[in-house]
């Protein structure tokens, strides 16, 4: 998993050819240390499709800005340059908020779309 940087962001997303997941994350954040963990597991099984990557709030709070991210957890999907963010579940994990199934579920819904 990629860890973004101001200096970084562009060249591994905007400009990236594979479909990117990034976790806009805080080091204090209990969902976001499940969600880390996830994203792992995730990333092991879609890797071949998708680049996973996390920002940190308290290092980058320049990129959390440019997409309006106001709280963590807060997961995008960054396709030819253009975020969109994955809804916040309605139900979400008490362990990391977006659950495991919850993201596959969004990532399979992508690669139909292709």
């Amino acid at each position: 998993m990629i860890v973004l940087t101001l200096d970084n962001f562009e060249k591994e997303i905007l400009d990236s050819a594979k479909p990117c997941v990034v976790a806009f994350k805080s080091e204090g954040c209990h969902l976001c240390v499940g969600l880390t963990r996830i994203l792992f597991r995730v990333e092991r099984r879609y890797e071949e499709k998708f680049k996973f990557a996390v920002i940190d709030s308290t290092l980058e709070q320049e990129i959390f800005k440019m997409f309006g991210v106001f709280g963590v957890p807060t997961v995008f999907l960054f396709i030819n340059g253009d975020g969109i963010e994955i809804p916040y579940p309605d139900d979400p994990c008490p362990f990391s908020g977006y659950s495991e199934e919850y993201l596959r579920e969004r990532l399979e819904a992508e690669l139909k779309n292709e």
